[in-house]
């Protein structure tokens, strides 16, 4: 009894194209830009619907803290009592996932995927209260779609 291995050329030339197709997908993310911006903007979601009430504060998705807002906030506007941390207006939530929203902030090239919201007061909320950050399960997310689409 003997082993043999047959190499079709045929099946190595598919290997190379696919191959060689993975390799122009790593160069060039822009394709792929638009369904991990989906992925984020879902995260972003589902973060704000998780978000505690603003007299406790507590975990949001992903494992960041968010602080209760404090007596003096609460006093000043007390329409913000019994409701939601960064969910008063909306405004912060639909600045990155409401299409075509004037403040959203999404840049994709080749190799750099900019995702974001260019209000003025979010700098000050994300240092307060991260909103926008990597996590775990995102990453696995982004991860599991990067690798379908690099596989192609």
């Amino acid at each position: 009894m003997g082993l043999t291995l047959e190499i079709n050329t045929g099946d190595l030339q598919k290997a190379s194209e696919l191959l060689q197709g993975i390799k122009l997908r790593v160069q060039d993310i822009r394709e792929a830009g638009p369904a991990i911006r989906l992925l984020i903007q879902e995260d972003v979601d589902l973060r704000f619907q998780s978000s505690p009430a603003t007299e406790t504060g507590g975990e949001v998705l992903g494992g960041e803290n968010w602080e209760a807002l404090s007596n003096e906030y609460l006093l000043a506007r007390p329409i913000r009592r019994n409701g939601q941390i960064l969910r008063d207006t909306g405004e912060l939530l639909q600045s990155m996932t409401a299409a075509g929203n004037p403040y959203e902030v999404f840049e994709v090239t080749e190799t750099e995927l900019v995702f974001g919201t260019a209000l003025a007061k979010a700098s000050r909320l994300q240092r307060d209260r991260p909103f926008l950050f990597w996590h775990p399960a995102l990453l696995e997310k982004v991860a599991a779609y990067v690798a379908g689409y690099l596989g192609g």
